[in-house]
């Protein structure tokens, strides 16, 4: 049977001689692997989709739950994020994160649109790569069953101080300790979060909150998904690092 869908290579890894596996990303298949043969040809002719972030339609050949990639039509190689370093790294997190939270063969169109979003602001723009990587990280999220809730402030009936606290289990923020059972996380990360998930915030409370904000959804993150994310690891080292 032949099947067609656009899909995201989130990883590829070799198989016998000249061919890969490819872990590919649909809105309408979910999360499937699929193999690809030849591309390791010189001039194999599907060597492009075969390539990380490839956005593609891609042909499959379908039997007994097994696909194969038959064709390929590109819509976006993404192939600018391979010259720079810190957005490559923000593409693999989110090619991680994906990963991770999306069920095998389970349809995710929400968290696909988030990737291919993400995607083009890393790869076709000048977009901060922190932004675009939190504003992914919060509809996965959303999209997983874990959302990080962002409107329990005015529940908790306090003004924000200079610290608030963020209760891993719930994902939620508090202004009072005695409300959750959770850590200490910082205004400027609460702020940028809203701001992220297209919420009122306060512009002058957002210094240093990007870094901060990854810090903590990545920690979120590892505690829901017992992962370790280490290309989101690395993607923030490089941020913090960045003048």
């Amino acid at each position: 049977m032949e099947v067609k869908t656009d899909a995201v290579v989130l990883k590829a890894i070799d198989y016998k001689d000249n061919d890969k596996l490819l872990t590919l990303f649909s809105p309408t298949l979910g999360k499937f692997t699929a193999g690809i043969r030849g591309v390791k040809k010189p001039k194999a002719r599907l060597a492009f989709a075969a390539q990380p972030f490839c956005f593609s339609e891609y042909v499959l050949a379908e039997k007994g739950g097994r696909y194969t990639v038959t064709g390929a039509y590109m819509h976006e190689s993404f192939y600018s994020l391979r010259t720079d370093v810190e957005r490559f790294y923000a593409a693999c997190a989110a090619a991680e994160v994906c990963i991770s939270v999306v069920v095998e063969n389970e349809p995710r169109e929400g968290t696909f649109v988030s990737l291919v979003e993400c995607l083009k602001t890393l790869g076709l723009t000048d977009g901060d790569p922190a932004e675009a990587l939190v504003v992914f990280l919060l509809s996965a999220l959303h999209e997983s069953g874990y959302p990080v809730d962002l409107g329990y402030l005015e529940e908790c009936d306090g003004e924000i101080g200079e610290r608030l606290w963020f209760d891993f289990a719930d994902g939620r923020f508090a202004t009072k300790e005695r409300c959750v059972q959770g850590e200490r996380a910082s205004v400027c990360t609460y702020h940028t979060l809203r701001k992220c998930a297209g919420l009122d915030f306060d512009e002058d409370a957002l210094s240093g909150g990007k870094k901060r904000a990854l810090r903590l959804l990545k920690a979120y993150l590892t505690q829901k998904t017992e992962t370790n994310f280490e290309n989101l690891g690395e993607f923030i080292r490089l941020y913090e690092e960045t003048p």
